[in-house]
């Protein structure tokens, strides 16, 4: 008969340090690059700008989403393992790895137009792909925050994250409606900010009970 005890698990240590650290490598760089690029409006401004076509110092952010996109990728993988033992729908984690996955190849190679506007071909992809890794995270959230019942290490999570994604839906559908459709284009950086903070503040919260949990991972 098997007995179970409880040590680290360096392997999930590893992948949740990549999700802790993701939010503030992300908050840090567009606000260096922010710096960077002079005139720049964070109210009114959309991040991908810090790396579009006008940003003198594209590289800044263009790294930041290929770094902070992988690291994403990380936590996902983490978030499989770490949620009901690697038990469960792997819907959630697939998404929430699509979320990085997008942010790191295509954000970076696809630089927005001016204002992020549908101008050119490299331009619009920019804007469609950033859409459906926004949907992605959001639906991922919400498929992620389904599994946790099942795991009583995480059931007290469910609720946040069924919060997050519903707050971060809305948020998402008000920059959008707000800031596109409407033309509102002085509240196009807040909303974009609002529904971005939602999903990395998410993100954070998740990757700390990770990291938490990975010091005393049952093992036979």
């Amino acid at each position: 008969m098997s007995s179970v005890r409880a040590r680290p698990d360096r392997v999930l240590r590893l992948l949740a340090f990549c999700g802790v650290a993701a939010p503030g490598i992300f908050a840090v760089l567009v606000l260096v690059g922010g710096l960077a690029y002079q005139g720049y409006s964070h109210a009114s401004q959309a991040i991908s700008e810090l790396g579009g076509v006008e940003a003198r110092y594209p590289l800044i952010q263009n790294a930041n989403f290929f770094v902070v996109g992988v690291l994403i990728i990380a936590l996902a993988l983490g978030l499989h393992r770490g949620i009901g033992g690697g038990h469960g729908s792997k819907l959630g984690p697939l998404l929430l790895g699509l979320f990085g996955v997008i942010t790191a190849v295509a954000q970076p190679f696809l630089p927005c137009d001016p204002g992020c506007e549908f101008e050119s071909l490299t331009g619009t992809m920019h804007n469609l792909t950033g859409l459906a890794s926004f949907l992605a995270a959001v639906v991922g959230i919400f498929a992620i925050s389904r599994r946790l019942k099942s795991d009583p290490r995480w059931s007290s999570y469910r609720g946040y994250s069924v919060i997050t994604s519903a707050v971060a839906l809305v948020a998402l559908f008000a920059w959008i409606g707000i800031a596109k459709i409407a033309e509102v284009g002085s509240l196009n950086g807040v909303l974009q900010r609002t529904f971005v903070g939602l999903v990395i503040v998410w993100i954070e919260v998740m990757a700390l009970r990770l990291f938490w949990l990975s010091r005393r991972a049952p093992t036979r």
